[in-house]
């Protein structure tokens, strides 16, 4: 039931999108330059609906590598799955450092290899040469992104599609009665013609990426019609050049008689390499992810570092047997999350066993179930849920999540601003959205409960909490009420009689500050 649920998709969407660096604008490029990404919710929103529909998890990187060659089997609205590759940062557009964050994006990604180590010198510990780097760096420089972003054939519905097609025609309309106009202008002057006509073409523009009805579109990188050949800049230096490199995938994975790459810009070959049979590093790096999703803890503790440097897994046996499974059963991430479910290590209790408690202090044995505190996004969620507010609709435009009045859809669609990432986002540990994130902090600061106390938020949920109860006019069954709701369990004798004793000192926003304290409360914020 639960990995049926439309909201399964939404939850795991968001896990993938730390490691994909997602964001809503491209951070810092320059002054007076817009920085928005008004399509990357279309990214967000197809990794939604990938683990919704459990595409297999060998398709899911490919179409996210190359969903424009013809041949990876993607449809068309696939093309939105590129945007792992688009929404990063743009680093005031220099292209090296643009190229340099896409290859981290995807090694470190799908097979934990820090290969981006190797852009000015041989990797000091895995055997990646720099010439393996440029041969990368190859594949992307013959990768670009087109000017006029490519619909996703999702045609929209209802009063906002209307109401886009109403105003695109009406300003397609002014441009054409100025371009009618000015016909002597645009064939004596054309330069001074395209001066003056760029306010109708910008408004255009400004209403099919900003209106809510517009058709959506996909963030692709197309291959240029001719590969670029690359060569090792020396030191990392693109003004010190090396011998040239073929576009071919690394020879630690593929070994030293890999063919170099001979379709377009080579990604769909890269793609290829990297969800082969014989690559057994990327079923290795996702289960790991699962596993530290599902149990708290991952089974190597470096999620994005396979590489000689990083530890041993603390049972490579079952790190294997998992692996092994993923690969002949499709590639099912809800079948492999399902195995995991079922377990009896799942099924543990997160109370510690004092027997053992001193022999395996970080539980890496898995004698218990780990204590989590929620993230902010499920925290933020279980508010609104609480409040009975929270908004059902999957996808959709990003919003603006932070500021009254308070939108009621899921924190998975809050409005990412890498530049300036909002500093409740920051207090609790949110991903970095600058680069690639392999696990969250978990830190406690005071700052935490002070939001919890003050935010204006918190306490708008709680009251409306409180309205859930409004029939009941007897305060200890309204107390009781609130526990098991809240808590999900009845309180104590004592906890019932504090409470009233409260209530009857507090005056009228009693409930309300009742509801605050619950929500609050360590029995809400972690899960047990």
């Amino acid at each position: 039931r639960l990995l049926d649920s439309t909201h399964f998709g939404e939850r795991w969407a968001r896990h993938w999108l730390d490691l994909a660096r997602y964001a809503d604008n491209r951070g810092y490029i320059g002054v007076g330059v817009d920085r928005t990404y008004p399509y990357a919710y279309t990214f967000r929103d197809w990794v939604i609906q990938s683990f919704n529909n459990d595409l297999p998890y060998d398709k899911f990187l490919t179409y996210q590598i190359a969903a424009d060659n013809p041949k990876s089997g993607a449809s068309k609205s696939d093309l939105a799955a590129l945007g792992f590759f688009t929404v990063g940062r743009r680093f005031i557009n220099n292209q090296n450092d643009i190229i340099d964050d896409r290859i981290d994006v995807l090694c470190r990604t799908t097979m934990g290899l820090t290969v981006t180590c190797a852009r000015c010198h041989d990797h000091k510990y895995d055997p990646i040469p720099t010439k393996d780097y440029y041969s990368l760096y190859g594949v992307f420089a013959s990768s670009q992104e087109p000017e006029d972003l490519p619909d996703l054939g999702i045609e929209g519905s209802g009063p906002e599609a209307q109401e886009f097609q109403l105003e695109l025609a009406k300003l397609i309309k002014e441009k054409e009665k100025f371009e009618t106009d000015n016909a002597e202008i645009k064939k004596s002057e054309p330069r001074k013609f395209s001066e003056t006509i760029k306010p109708y073409d910008n408004r255009i523009k400004q209403l099919k990426s900003k209106h809510p009805g517009s058709p959506p579109k996909g963030m692709v990188l197309f291959d240029k019609p001719s590969p670029e050949e690359p060569v090792v800049f020396i030191r990392g230096n693109q003004g010190n050049r090396g011998p040239k490199v073929p576009r071919q995938f690394l020879e630690v994975v593929s070994g030293a008689n890999r063919t170099p790459f001979k379709q377009g810009s080579g990604r769909l070959e890269a793609a290829q390499a990297i969800v082969s049979d014989k690559n057994t590093l990327t079923a290795r790096v996702w289960v790991n992810r699962v596993w530290a999703h599902v149990f708290g803890n991952p089974l190597v503790k470096t999620p994005s570092d396979f590489g000689i440097r990083s530890d041993p897994p603390s049972h490579p046996e079952l790190l294997d047997f998992l692996a092994s499974n993923l690969m002949e059963d499709h590639w099912s991430t809800k079948n492999l999350i399902r195995q995991m479910l079922l377990s009896s290590t799942f099924k543990q209790t997160s109370s510690p066993r004092s027997e053992l408690q001193n022999d395996d202090p970080e539980n890496s044995l898995l004698i218990r179930m780990n204590r989590r505190r929620l993230d902010f996004e499920t925290m933020h969620d279980s508010m609104l849920a609480m409040a009975g507010t929270l908004e059902p609709a999957l996808g959709g435009r990003s919003v603006e999540m932070f500021t009254s009045p308070f939108s009621s859809k899921r924190a998975l669609y809050a409005f990412i601003d890498r530049q300036n990432l909002p500093g409740v986002l920051r207090t609790f540990d949110f991903a970095l959205p600058d680069t690639h994130s392999p696990q969250r902090f978990i830190t406690s600061v005071p700052q935490q409960a002070l939001y919890l106390l003050n935010s204006p938020f918190v306490q708008e949920q709680a009251a409306k909490f409180t309205l859930r109860f409004r029939n009941t006019d007897d305060y200890s069954e309204k107390v009781q009420a609130m526990y098991r709701v809240a808590l999900q369990r009845s309180p104590t004798k004592e906890e019932v009689t504090s409470a009233l004793e409260f209530l009857e000192a507090s005056g009228p926003d009693g409930f309300k500050q009742l509801a605050q304290v619950l929500l609050a409360s360590n029995a809400f914020q972690f899960i047990d």
